[in-house]
């Protein structure tokens, strides 16, 4: 499980970085979106040291990127909005260089921002990224899977059910009250080999029901 921080009153703890001389100027390839409820409009950065900065757009319906900035000394990227300091500031680790998607979460001041490295086969095609932006612990049952339980400011990986075409499956998910587990509600989720996607459950500012914020990566082919 991975742990998400800001909103979800979580502190994403990330590994020690140590940096050589040569690794101060190091580029890191991202992607980006956000997780917003409020639904505000797409905010906009330069990223990077001064002097060396790209224009990158955060949006809320699609995955932008990839895009590619280098670090400043100490292996922080930073996002402006203008000001002497830096908005935003993310550590990044010598193995997030590439293959990293960064998913922006409000928070009171501005966003906070969640690393998910992506690299490696570790989300595959037909896969799902759940984040549990509740305060109830949700368990996902997708098909004849196992269920995943997610506690409350966490992530987990939901996998899906292989093969090489799309599928339609029955998905069930359980919120856990006081009495014990309560089906929240059915559905049929598309599984499909060649995208992964990305699921953040909350409970809806307007109609108070459980719902889904849901992003689809369509896979690089080999």
């Amino acid at each position: 499980m991975s742990r998400l921080p800001g909103m979800l009153g979580i502190l994403v703890l990330s590994l020690p970085l140590t940096l050589q001389g040569e690794q101060k100027r190091a580029e890191v390839e991202f992607r980006a979106a956000r997780f917003d409820p409020t639904d505000r409009p797409s905010p906009e950065y330069l990223v990077g040291p001064e002097g060396d900065q790209i224009e990158v757009e955060v949006p809320l319906t699609y995955i932008a990127g990839p895009h590619k900035a280098r670090l400043r000394e100490g292996g922080f990227l930073d996002f402006w909005q203008g000001g002497e300091e830096p908005k935003l500031s993310v550590r990044i680790a010598p193995d997030e260089l590439k293959d990293l998607l960064l998913f922006f979460i409000p928070s009171q001041q501005d966003y906070i921002v969640v690393k998910v490295k992506t690299g490696g086969g570790r989300i595959r095609g037909g896969d799902r990224y759940v984040a549990n932006a509740t305060n109830r612990a949700l368990a996902f049952k997708l098909g004849d899977g196992q269920p995943l339980v997610v506690k409350p400011g966490e992530a987990g990986l939901l996998k899906g059910p292989g093969g090489q075409d799309p599928v339609s499956v029955p998905a069930l998910v359980s919120m856990k009250k006081d009495e014990g587990w309560k089906l929240a509600c059915t559905e049929q989720w598309l599984c499909d080999p060649r995208f992964r996607r990305y699921v953040f459950a909350y409970i809806s500012p307007r109609t108070k029901q459980l719902v889904f914020h849901s992003l689809s990566e369509r896979l690089q082919r080999p």
